[in-house]
């Protein structure tokens, strides 16, 4: 990891601060991982229930397409 930083040890392990500075910055990369997670959920979960809406009122609509239909063939007869 060091490498990474452009920080060379000579005897090739990673100093306290060196240390330090990773840990920091992987624990805001999990902190933003987290939260765009927990943001997407959200994102499905609203997208889930808009599908579920516009399900009954498309199922609503073709039963009322299929009334007016029958209507009509009694018309016609």
């Amino acid at each position: 990891m060091a490498s990474v930083y452009s920080v060379h040890q000579q005897d090739g392990t990673l100093t306290l601060d060196l240390s330090l500075q990773i840990n920091k910055k992987l624990q805001a990369v999990l902190e933003d991982t987290l939260l765009k997670n927990i943001t997407l959920k959200e994102n499905l979960d609203t997208l889930g229930e808009e599908i579920a809406r516009l399900s009954q009122e498309n199922r609503r609509l073709q039963l009322h397409l299929q009334e007016i239909e029958r209507r009509t063939q009694l018309v016609a007869a």
